[in-house]
């Protein structure tokens, strides 16, 4: 028997889906105007900023910004979310994601059946009652029932002609019987690339990963199908900020014979210790077969739902100025150097002609450091401003912002070390030292020796690791046992 569509109430429900005006289910008119006019910050006279000069990221620097100033606001129209402790849920597009958490929660809460187009970030925490609220477009407020949030399927447009769920931006889901008071669940569309086919606006992987980086912990899911990490997800984990701690799972283990999943958690631990991505457990698990329980990862929410909630927006905005701060001090860098060099020529050259010349770049190069340094006081201001209104939208929302000058920010990464000291040498009148003849040694192949003695200064095990070379046979025995002493490794890979 074919279902009967009410097509009425579809129509109603898009209709609810795209108000503009529904005040009594949106902030206050002044947080709203103070919203805007942090968003203004950005999309206008940071804009403008950049058209004077930035770096040639800046494309990306001003989306992150744009997405994370979305985050903001969800966390303002949804206060709680700032006493929570937000546990990111991560992976690939169709990782699994959504039936994990209703494996969590013990009941269908989030739509399994879902596509990139209709996928929304949602989150789930404990209320006084069972609600879906959606943010749409115009960031107002759609109250959902559950029957509607779950049409949101990958069929709605084939089996409705709509697609509700791209007019919404997130959505949030109280529940009375959710498990955990300080917690709250955010499940991510996933990421996927461009080129991929589940590809769209909310699989993009700066939004995913401008979704984790909000997250205080993130659990990753991997598919036990393919039998390891991927190149792809190792890649994405070591972009997001290290400081978060992950929890990696395993997911379909039921698809894999014990042994298998055993080595396949085995190859995933060493896999990210390879790479430098620590991870605080690996666990198999899987909703069909009790040989791989959800419990060990319960166990890790229990811990967490005792953990002090930290909300990390004003560092995530920073690290992005800093991006931009760290471009204006190498221009200045770059000026003062060719000043250095300049100079240098003035007063070493006694030709009229060169040093007429060496005047004229000299005043064009301090033309330019006054231009950069006019540029990065302008950003200073600028970042002042904003952090001012920041802080003032958090004390509305009781959310917690540090005042610009309290924030801890020790990311560096953009900041290559080398080049600096490169600058200094130079800038000092240093030639260059040229390493090449050295690094040509060190990649000739070598022949051991001494062995006795780099053992001896080098492993714990010293007296086994030797009695047994004692009896090795052959260069590849040798080599074998040489490589199974973890600090000896280090020094026969030269």
């Amino acid at each position: 028997m074919l279902e009967t569509i009410d097509y009425q109430s579809r129509y109603e429900f898009i209709c609810r889906a795209i108000a503009k005006d529904n005040d009594s289910q949106t902030i206050s008119t002044t947080l709203n105007d103070s919203l805007n006019q942090l968003s203004k910050y950005l999309s206008k006279d940071l804009a403008e900023l950049a058209r004077r000069g930035s770096p040639d990221n800046f494309a990306d620097i001003y989306a992150e910004l744009q997405t994370e100033m979305v985050r903001f606001r969800e966390f303002c129209e949804f206060p709680d979310l700032a006493q929570k402790v937000v546990i990111g849920i991560g992976g690939k597009f169709s990782a699994g994601k959504s039936t994990l958490i209703n494996t969590l929660l013990g009941k269908k809460q989030l739509v399994t059946e879902i596509d990139p187009t209709t996928s929304l970030p949602t989150y789930l925490l404990l209320g006084n009652e069972a609600k879906v609220t959606a943010l749409n477009l115009f960031n107002k407020k759609v109250e959902l029932s559950m029957e509607e949030f779950q049409t949101l399927t990958h069929d709605e447009k084939k089996k409705y002609g709509s697609q509700i769920g791209s007019l919404f931006t997130s959505s949030f889901i109280s529940d009375p019987e959710f498990n955990w008071q300080n917690i709250a669940i955010l499940d991510t569309p996933g990421y996927t690339k461009p080129e991929d086919a589940d590809y769209s606006e909310r699989t993009d992987e700066k939004v995913a990963r401008s979704q984790l980086n909000a997250a205080q912990f993130i659990i990753w899911l991997v598919s036990a199908e393919d039998g390891t990490i991927k190149e792809d997800d190792l890649q994405f984990l070591a972009s997001l900020n290290a400081d978060i701690p992950r929890l990696v799972l395993i997911n379909k283990s039921d698809t894999k014979t014990p042994d298998d999943v055993v080595n396949i958690v085995a190859l995933v631990k060493k896999t990210l210790a390879d790479r430098n991505l620590p991870a605080v457990d690996v666990i198999p698990v899987s909703r069909k077969k009790r040989d791989y329980p959800i419990e060990p990862v319960l166990t890790w929410f229990d811990k967490w739902n005792e953990a002090p909630k930290e909300v990390t927006f004003a560092k995530n905005f920073k690290r992005k100025f800093r991006i931009y701060e760290q471009f204006l001090d190498s221009e200045e860098r770059k000026a003062h150097m060719q000043l250095n060099r300049l100079n240098r020529i003035l007063t070493l050259s006694k030709d009229e002609d060169i040093s007429a010349n060496a005047k004229e770049l000299q005043n064009d190069v301090k033309s330019q450091l006054e231009y950069f340094t006019a540029i990065k006081n302008d950003l200073t201001a600028l970042q002042q401003l904003f952090f001012d209104k920041l802080r003032q939208v958090g004390e509305q929302v009781g959310i917690a912002i540090p005042t610009l000058s309290a924030i801890e920010d020790f990311d560096f990464s953009g900041v290559n070390l080398l080049d600096l000291l490169v600058e200094v040498r130079e800038s000092q009148g240093k030639q260059l030292i040229d390493y090449t003849h050295i690094l040509r040694e060190l990649t000739k192949p070598a022949v051991a020796k001494n062995v006795d003695l780099l053992l001896r200064r080098t492993s714990h095990n010293y007296f086994e690791i030797i009695h047994e070379l004692t009896g090795a046979a052959d260069s590849q025995t040798l080599d074998k046992l040489l490589r199974q002493d973890s600090n000896t490794k280090f020094f026969m890979n030269l």
